[in-house]
């Protein structure tokens, strides 16, 4: 069962300022029995602009809705549901998804739900959060290869003190990845295959 809410202008005001995502507002709650909440949230601004050329689009294409999920709320996970917009560039004349920055391209999660789950990994294991039930192994995974790539070509400034730590499958099994984090700030710099290990350092420190 669940139970549908269509929030007042008030509900709708403190639960964007809940969520405190950019450029989106809550228009409605679901209450899922076993599952969650579930948010409804849509753009603010009614125009996108087109990663081609920069022009401004107000011409609608295609809408795409979809479910992703969000950092929790106490004990209750939080879902979004969103029309991710698809307009038509005049300028271009071709189609285009909407930027959304809370969420990366194809995936089923946001943002910063990840850099939570990625924390908890490097405390835990994989299995061991998969297991907790907020996203499945096969997200993880994919969690872990943004990473290591967003962070590829970082090379961190005034690096003192380099952490070494690694990330595991399962704990005891010897299947593992590499994860460099600078010990100062607490910041995850690299996550690399250990193979890699020793050249990832090389080129950090030269």
């Amino acid at each position: 069962m669940a139970a549908v809410t269509m929030a007042s202008k008030k509900e709708i005001k403190m639960l964007t300022e809940l969520l405190e995502l950019e450029g989106v507002k809550v228009v409605s709650r679901h209450q899922h029995k076993g599952i969650g909440i579930i948010l409804e949230i849509e753009p603010i601004h009614e125009e996108s602009i087109c990663p081609r050329c920069g022009e401004k689009s107000h011409k609608l294409h295609q809408n795409h809705q979809y479910i992703i999920k969000d950092l929790p709320w106490g004990e209750s996970p939080v879902f979004l549901e969103i029309n991710r917009r698809q307009f038509k560039c005049k300028q271009c004349k071709k189609p285009f998804s909407e930027n959304l920055d809370f969420v990366g391209k194809r995936r089923t999660y946001t943002k910063r739900l990840a850099q939570k789950i990625l924390q908890q990994v490097l405390e835990n294991d994989i299995n061991s959060v998969a297991k907790e039930g907020l996203v499945t192994t096969e997200e993880i995974e994919r969690m872990l290869k943004d990473a290591s790539s967003e962070l590829a070509d970082l090379k961190p400034r005034d690096l003192k003190k380099l952490g070494l730590d690694e990330i595991a499958l399962i704990k005891g099994k010897g299947n593992y990845c590499a994860v460099l984090i600078d010990l100062e700030s607490s910041k995850l710099i690299a996550i690399i295959g250990c193979i890699s290990l020793l050249q990832m350092v090389q080129k950090m420190l030269s």
